[in-house]
């Protein structure tokens, strides 16, 4: 190799280190600004969690927070709209650590009953043992039924691959002037926009001062649905900016 040739292989190599050593801190700086991120939103919740269970009257405890349940700030929200608000009768689309929440949270209000509506009845009977250790069952009214076939109208397209089901209706009967209507269920599989019948089964059992919320709202789907219900049934809309999303319905009264 002439000196030519080497001093040009030389240029290149120390051209390829410096790419390399570019490279390099660019992607510790992303990794740094992606573990300070991820260290944040975990302190939130840790921070969430720990004033939830002090306004929480249970004396065991909750029941995990993790996977597919509400995260610990949506339900820190929850806890305190209800004790604020006042509610007299709340209704939820899924059972789960939110009914916990909500039944403690009518308790302490002394007044209020939440109608749960679940698919499962392996879940619907957790959450009633659940309900149950805390004396709080006199609270809730716990409706189950498998999910079936909906009529009405709905967003997801005809061609759909999978045919739109919704809990069944005859769980809804004698619901009359429901404050809160809390929507986290059925599950995102069953089919497109899953939760989307939520809202037309109920319009005509909300008070004139409802609000309807939406967990997981960090999803496009939930977004589409609570902007249509927006639209349709003449609610204004905002998001919070939680782990997992929340859309909170609102009307002038």
């Amino acid at each position: 190799m002439s000196k030519k040739e080497l001093d040009d292989f030389t240029r290149v190599l120390g051209s390829v280190e410096n790419t390399l050593l570019e490279a390099g801190k660019e992607s510790t700086k992303k990794f740094t600004r992606d573990l300070i991120t991820v260290q944040n939103r975990l302190f939130k919740q840790l921070e969430s969690l720990s004033w939830l269970q002090r306004r929480l009257s249970i004396k065991g405890q909750l029941p995990p927070l993790r996977g597919w349940a509400a995260s610990p700030d949506i339900l820190l929200q929850l806890h305190t709209h209800i004790m604020t608000s006042r509610p007299k009768v709340i209704v939820e689309c899924g059972s789960g650590a939110s009914t916990l929440v909500i039944a403690d949270a009518l308790r302490q209000n002394g007044l209020g009953k939440l109608i749960s509506i679940e698919h499962s009845g392996h879940y619907g009977a957790q959450t009633l043992a659940t309900l149950e250790v805390e004396y709080l069952e006199s609270w809730v009214d716990l409706r189950i039924g498998e999910l079936e076939f909906w009529e009405g109208e709905h967003m997801s397209p005809k061609n759909a691959e999978k045919p739109v089901r919704w809990y069944p209706k005859s769980l809804l009967d004698g619901i009359e002037s429901a404050d809160l209507l809390w929507v986290d269920g059925p599950p995102g599989a069953t089919c497109l926009y899953s939760r989307y019948p939520a809202l037309p089964a109920m319009s005509d059992r909300l008070s004139a001062k409802a609000e309807v919320w939406m967990d997981d709202t960090i999803r496009q789907e939930e977004k589409d649905i609570c902007e249509r219900w927006g639209q349709d049934h003449g609610f204004d809309l905002e998001y919070h900016s939680l782990e997992k999303g929340l859309g909170r319905l609102t009307r002038a009264v």
